[in-house]
């Protein structure tokens, strides 16, 4: 007996992934748009970041990278990359991330603004000047600061990609006691530092 066709005719035809399978370059996208191996990036605003790395003293740095390189290893489909380890060590791995997520989040129209070596090596030195004695070891308290234009670039992708900069703007309860509690103790370090240096 024949079998019916229940295609529907008028249905366009679905986009094949190309060998490789490359991420954004002719992928698969979901019904409203959005790639189907999409991952959404971790991206804080600016101010969250700052104020979150102060502080922490730079532990939210470190959560940071953690939250990324889980997203690159879910976008990348590796099982080899353990996030963990690779934020508790970010001054070894931070210009592998920083070139990671700026292949993943860039495209023709937006490129990360200055190259991820450059934005590695002055983390590394804002890391290695919490080792000084001097005034310039409170240098290390902006280690946020090379992290902002990959974050920018994060944002932007997931805008692009999501309609929205991400989940990590909103300030939790978590987010709040450390500002209280830490921010204080903050001020109170960098007093302390001046008046002793």
């Amino acid at each position: 007996m024949h079998e019916q066709d229940t295609r529907n005719p008028y249905q366009p035809p679905l986009a094949v992934q190309p060998p490789g399978g490359a991420p954004g370059v002719g992928a698969l996208r979901a019904p409203r748009g959005i790639p189907v191996d999409a991952v959404e990036l971790f991206g804080p605003s600016w101010v969250k970041l700052a104020v979150m790395s102060l502080v922490t003293l730079g532990l939210y740095d470190l959560y940071w990278f953690y939250r990324n390189w889980k997203a690159i290893a879910e976008s990348q489909r590796r099982t080899d990359i353990w996030p963990f380890w690779r934020a508790f060590f970010s001054p070894v791995w931070s210009y592998a991330c920083f070139r990671d997520l700026g292949a993943l989040a860039g495209n023709r129209r937006r490129a990360l603004a200055y190259p991820p070596a450059l934005l590695a090596a002055a983390y590394i030195a804002l890391n290695l000047c919490a080792r000084l004695e001097n005034e310039a070891m409170l240098l290390a308290l902006l280690v946020f600061v090379p992290i902002l234009p990959v974050n920018s670039l994060v944002r932007s992708y997931n805008e692009d990609t999501f309609g929205h900069p991400g989940d990590a703007d909103e300030w939790s309860v978590w987010n709040w006691l450390a500002v209280v509690f830490l921010g204080p103790v903050l001020l109170l370090l960098v007093a302390a530092a001046i008046v002793v240096l």
